[in-house]
């Protein structure tokens, strides 16, 4: 696959709120109302990236873009764009968190579509929703979006971002170059906008993380400074972080009736009971996903295995075989999750 245009963010692992677990609760987010939609990847709470979404390769594929929404990717079938775009009284573009879930809606089918087909739809969406002045601004933050993730891109792959151990000084330090990173490119204002409410999660999730690993605390204590950490945030994301413990006590209360040999039955009744019959319905699918991806997982483990121990392969052959296995065997959205299983397996 042509890697011309490769784009990443740095995910920065240190938010404890799972905000994404909110889909499968709501079914909020990007889906429509059929039964039919499309479900969020979960994974148990430990600490989501609450950055922009990861960008891979691009597929070729050619579309003729006159309004932006024309052929959308199937990832966004039965879904509709984020009501991010409005204008001031004077005509100009109104900047608000909510433009940059327009963005990210678009750029989140990057490798089912070019970099350059994405930007032509935006683009053509920001002409067929907006009068020319504010289209015109919604561009030009278009490019300093794309150049800030760049960047971001830039210092992961020379090594200058790392998150494969949990040290808090360098997580913070990380995060507040991704703050100022993002005036490079953005005007403050587009900055605040944008993550404001991105810093206060992970601001949390830092003062979260620095009471569990105070060793100095009782347990009590530790309660009782997370409770007060929990109060100081904004009502919405105190609910959230109570529906995540909610979450996190169906899955206990899950994993210990499967231990204890329960039917599947009885677990669907148990989520029925506490999360209710459509959101139990989304958590089936998404234990039939993992279940699948574990399998496929296992698969290729074995198989990446057998092919680094090729001695009649050099090592630059054996490599590339692997990656083009990879991008045979996997989605360019597993890439990231395959990847990291990849590393535990080699450490382990």
């Amino acid at each position: 696959m042509e890697r011309s245009e490769k784009l990443s963010v740095v995910t920065v692992h240190v938010t404890f709120v799972l905000f994404t677990l909110v889909i499968i609760f709501s079914g909020a987010g990007r889906q429509s109302e059929s039964p039919m939609h499309r479900q969020a990847e979960v994974t148990p709470p430990t600490h989501l990236p609450l950055t922009a979404p990861l960008l891979t390769p691009a597929a070729s594929r050619s579309v003729t873009v006159r309004n932006g929404l024309e052929a959308l990717p199937a990832s966004l079938e039965g879904t509709t764009v984020p009501d991010g775009l409005a204008v001031t009284p004077d005509g100009s573009l109104a900047v608000t968190p909510q433009l940059r879930d327009v963005l990210d809606y678009f750029l989140s089918t990057l490798g089912e579509e070019s970099l350059d087909t994405i930007e032509r739809r935006l683009r053509a969406y920001f002409a067929s929703q907006l009068p020319g002045t504010a289209a015109r601004q919604a561009g030009q933050i278009l490019e300093g979006y794309m150049a800030w993730k760049r960047n971001l891109a830039s210092r992961s792959e020379a090594g200058g971002v790392s998150t494969d151990t949990l040290d808090l000084g360098a997580l913070r330090e990380q995060q507040q170059w991704v703050r100022d990173s993002c005036h490079l490119y953005l005007d403050r204002q587009v900055c605040t906008a944008f993550f404001a409410r991105q810093q206060v999660s992970e601001d949390y999730a830092l003062a979260r993380l620095t009471v569990v690993s105070d060793d100095s605390l009782t347990s009590q204590q530790k309660a009782e400074q997370l409770e007060a950490l929990t109060a100081s945030l904004p009502h919405d994301m105190q609910n959230n972080i109570a529906q995540i413990s909610r979450y996190q006590e169906l899955l206990r209360r899950s994993a210990q009736l499967r231990q204890d040999g329960g039917d599947e039955a009885t677990l669907r009744q148990i989520r029925e009971q506490w999360v209710g019959a459509d959101a139990a319905a989304r958590l089936e699918q998404l234990d039939s996903r993992r279940e699948d991806f574990d399998r496929r997982m296992s698969q290729w483990l074995r198989e990446r295995e057998s092919l680094l121990g090729n001695t009649n392969l050099s090592r630059s052959d054996r490599q590339q075989q692997v990656e083009q296995l990879r991008e045979a065997h996997f989605s360019s959205r597993e890439e990231v999750r395959v990847k990291a299983r990849e590393r535990i397996a080699d450490r382990s």
